[in-house]
């Protein structure tokens, strides 16, 4: 069984469809969202269709929460462009989402806020492996988003990964995610992570956002999608 796992698209409809053709090459059917369809682009309304008719699994990232829930009125750019029905779809997603495969319990989350603050590869390895228990669950493999930069590491706790983002890759500026491979349920068996960058027209992303005057920070996101350097 294979799971993609996509986050971050952040109204970047240029990456999105990258990674839609990626999967689709690979044949992968199973797709699961960690959040934050929305917010940062232009295309958020078009990021958020594709993702519910995409995937299987979405979870709350922040942007998808601070947005429903209207916390700042910069945002009201976002809110008519999603419009009531997708503001609910929105406000109703789970923060986490944890199952069996190849016999590792497996805890899906976004990353804030289900975290304080948000934790990168670098950090303290007592502060990642805490994010191993919850509610008296232990898991052995947590996979995140959030921070916008993929990677895997390993812990006496268990397996740590990012997604990256699909939408906004910062180090790398391409369109980002994960798969999963193994077996579904509590039987043992050999497990993979992947991590998976897929090229995509930068300038394609960056006349969509010129061409949107009103979008918030639009130069912020510019050379955000341009350098993969985070601008503010």
């Amino acid at each position: 069984m294979r799971i993609a796992l996509v986050a971050d698209l952040h109204g970047n409809l240029p990456a999105t469809l990258a990674v839609d053709r990626d999967l689709q090459s690979r044949g992968i059917e199973t797709v699961y969202c960690l959040g934050d369809m929305v917010g940062k682009g232009p295309s958020s309304a078009a990021t958020m269709d594709w993702a519910f008719s995409r995937c299987q699994v979405i979870l709350a990232g922040n942007w998808d929460i601070g947005i429903s829930q209207q916390h700042f009125p910069v945002d009201g750019y976002y809110w008519n462009m999603l419009g009531p029905e997708r503001m609910e779809k929105l406000k109703s997603l789970p923060l986490e989402y944890h199952f069996y495969m190849s016999g590792l319990h497996i805890r899906l989350i976004h990353g804030r806020p289900v975290m304080e603050e948000l934790l990168f590869v670098q950090n303290d390895r007592e502060r990642l492996e805490a994010l191993f228990e919850k509610d008296g669950k232990t898991f052995d493999v947590v996979g995140y988003s959030d921070c916008h930069r993929a990677f895997h590491r390993t812990l006496n706790k268990g397996f740590l990964f990012n997604t990256g983002s699909v939408g906004n890759g910062l180090g790398v500026n391409r369109a980002c995610y994960a798969i999963i491979q193994g077996r579904m349920g509590k039987t043992p068996a050999p497990f993979d992570i992947t991590l998976v960058s897929v090229p995509y027209d930068l300038e394609d992303a960056v006349r969509d956002a010129e061409n949107d005057p009103d979008l918030p920070f639009r130069e912020s996101y510019i050379k955000e999608i341009r350098t993969g350097i985070y601008s503010r």
